[in-house]
């Protein structure tokens, strides 16, 4: 198995995408209109995560190395109070780049996400999205993505853009 240093680069992208910052929110005004859908609703949800789990999977090489997995759970909050969990598996697909899927399991249904992301081994990635693939419940029809401001082991600030 490889340490968690030596996954920084998965772990901190898999963490990352399991915390979010901000209160609900959903409206239809013009200030929520995504990309000229005027008849879409942007629904912005902000949470924070705790983790719960990490498993790394060594594909057998020394080091990190391609078809390496990491997989990760957490425990969602919102404003403070538990609002959910995701799951997460992240494949390492090149040296420095990882291919992420995940589902976040949310009191209203679940919503699931994936990103591809290159970034230095042992380098923590921040600033970027990730798309929303799809989702149950409430979320059935939703598209999207999420922002991912900052990471760090146990968690970091995200935002997810739902439009329904």
């Amino acid at each position: 198995m490889l340490s968690l240093s030596q996954w920084g680069v998965v772990a901190a992208t898999a963490l990352s995408v399991a915390a979010f910052v901000s209160p609900v929110s959903a409206s239809g005004d013009a200030s929520d209109l995504h990309r000229g859908a005027a008849h879409n609703r942007v629904q912005v949800i902000s949470l924070t995560s705790t983790g719960t789990g990490t498993t790394m999977v060594d594909n057998g090489t020394p080091g990190p190395g391609l078809g390496d997995q990491i997989i990760i759970t957490a425990k969602l909050f919102r404003n403070g109070r538990g609002y959910g969990t995701e799951a997460a598996v992240c494949t390492r697909v090149a040296p420095a780049t990882t291919h992420c899927t995940g589902t976040f399991s949310l009191p209203l249904g679940q919503v699931t996400w994936q990103h591809l992301k290159t970034t230095p081994v042992g380098t923590p990635p921040s600033d970027f999205d990730v798309a929303v693939t799809g989702g149950t419940g409430v979320y059935r029809t939703v598209r999207g993505h999420a922002h991912i401001g900052r990471i760090a082991e146990e968690g970091g600030a995200f935002t997810l853009y739902l439009v329904r």
